[in-house]
């Protein structure tokens, strides 16, 4: 879900480490923004990158400030070059696309920006889903593992996922993704030890475990993921997210309902993201323990 900037806030500054860029903001969603640079050649190296996470400010983390509006804290997870009509790409520098994700935001005068509210209402959303999970562990210890009621549609965002719960979906993309990788393969006996040990857990323990992916972190740095790794779980952390949101506001009236299919929703991320880690990944986050 993203969004077109208002002409008020395209301006922008890029501050990574001591290096400070001219930013041009192009659009903006729920989990951080999409900016145009100029980087001169001379820090990209003497030959250039030919894939981002090659590129030095690949997985940096930098300091977006808005003219006259607020500055976040973000961290680069896409670059391409931008070739549209606004680029102005030269032998001494060189126009490139990033792609952001809010870390955190400094304060700042602007509070109408349409990903900022958006991204408050995702924070609060899903504190009351915790609060619910809490509630819920207080006086039936751990949920039913229950087929869901209904069928949920999540948009573009969601194309890869069939609805919760369904036994229709093959998983074939991910088993031939996870055999060539050398990753925990879907429907083999190895994920469903590791499933049955999840869904023995309490729901906000597998909750946090699906977040913790999200931002760096310590745990993250002792699992030693790729690159390539860290984008594809990143990625299905922040769809989560959205997910639980768009469950809550269904569902939020129907506790018994949203407890099903939340836990149906938890073994199917859980399945997507140990189908890009290795055994021994895999283990460690099954067994990660919150203080």
């Amino acid at each position: 879900m993203r969004f077109s900037v208002a002409p008020s806030r395209v301006k922008a500054q890029l501050r990574v480490g001591k290096d400070t860029y001219r930013a041009e903001l192009l659009d903006e969603s729920m989990a951080g923004f999409a900016i145009a640079v100029e980087i001169p050649r001379r820090k990209l190296g003497e030959q250039g990158f030919v894939s981002e996470s090659e590129c030095p400010l690949f997985g940096e983390i930098a300091r977006l400030k808005v003219s006259g509006h607020s500055e976040y804290e973000v961290q680069i997870i896409s670059i391409v070059p931008r070739e549209d009509g606004s680029a102005s790409t030269t032998k001494s520098r060189v126009c490139l696309r990033l792609g952001t994700r809010v870390v955190r935001e400094i304060y700042g005068e602007d509070r109408n920006s349409v990903g900022r509210n958006l991204r408050l209402v995702a924070a609060l959303l899903l504190a009351m889903v915790f609060s619910v999970y809490c509630t819920a562990q207080s006086y039936s210890g751990q949920l039913a593992a229950m087929m869901p009621t209904g069928e949920l549609a999540w948009g573009e965002m969601f194309q890869e996922w069939q609805p919760f719960g369904s036994k229709e979906r093959s998983w074939r993309k991910e088993i031939a993704h996870a055999q060539s990788h050398g990753y925990v393969v879907p429907k083999s006996e190895e994920m469903a030890k590791l499933i049955e040990f999840s869904e023995a857990l309490p729901t906000l323990h597998r909750v946090e475990k699906v977040m913790l992916f999200q931002q760096d972190n310590a745990f993250l740095q002792q699992l030693k993921l790729t690159a390539d790794q860290t984008l594809a779980v990143r990625k299905i952390a922040m769809e989560a997210a959205a997910a639980m949101e768009q469950l809550w506001m269904q569902l939020k009236h129907e506790q018994e309902a949203f407890q099903q299919q939340l836990a149906s929703l938890l073994t199917e991320l859980e399945t997507r993201i140990m189908a890009n880690l290795s055994p021994t990944q895999a283990k460690m986050w099954m067994h990660a323990q919150f203080g």
